[in-house]
């Protein structure tokens, strides 16, 4: 199986997920993802890293990494899940997403001898998704990207908003290219979004 269509499966079950009102967390999301990619393509439990230190970035890590083997190219993952916290103490939307171009650039800095593709899941409610496709946060860009859409991201991208936002995104810039692999809404009040990030140049 393709990870595409793990992609799928994931996005079936993070909707039965919501549809059933079970409470979910960022690990969640990602344990629902390791059970995807074990159940449904030929990786083993002991394929995947979990945590793995960025080789790179000093005292980063990524989500998941999964080493590449003979005839199939590694994989590395980042993950988050925005949601509105009950209590109403959210971040400021501006920083959650800069935090969001934190999490591609760190993807986009993961560099090896080796082959990897490098993927940022993402999933966020209304709060998040509304932020995101306001036009005056020109944001619309990067969330509205359908399937096989690409954005290039870099520092005059990161540059353009606002202060608290660039700040949020980090130091750590590089250009890459953000490809939609798969842009769904799920359940009621659900968006995921999954991209592919591409570096277009090591800057660090």
């Amino acid at each position: 199986m393709s990870i595409k269509e793990v992609f799928v499966r994931f996005m079936e079950l993070l909707e039965n997920r919501f549809r059933k009102g079970t409470f979910t967390t960022e690990d969640s999301i990602r344990y629902t993802f390791f059970y995807c990619l074990t159940s449904y393509s030929s990786l083993d439990p002991a394929d995947i890293i979990l945590e793995y230190p960025h080789p790179v970035i000093n005292n980063a890590e990524v989500d998941m990494y999964i080493p590449p083997k003979t005839g199939r190219a590694g994989l590395a993952f980042e993950f988050k899940f925005d949601r509105t916290i009950p209590s109403g103490k959210n971040a400021p939307r501006p920083q959650k997403a800069g935090k969001i171009f934190a999490d591609l650039m760190r993807l986009s800095l993961f560099s090896s001898q080796e082959d990897v593709n490098r993927y940022f899941v993402y999933v966020t409610d209304m709060e998040m998704a509304q932020y995101l496709q306001n036009a005056t946060n020109q944001l619309c860009d990067f969330f509205n990207l359908m399937p096989e859409q690409m954005l290039r991201v870099d520092k005059a991208y990161i540059d353009k908003h606002s202060e608290t936002f660039v700040k949020s995104a980090g130091s750590n810039i590089n250009s890459c290219e953000v490809t939609c692999r798969l842009s769904v809404k799920v359940a009621k009040e659900g968006w995921l979004r999954i991209y592919e990030v591409n570096p277009l140049a090591t800057s660090m």
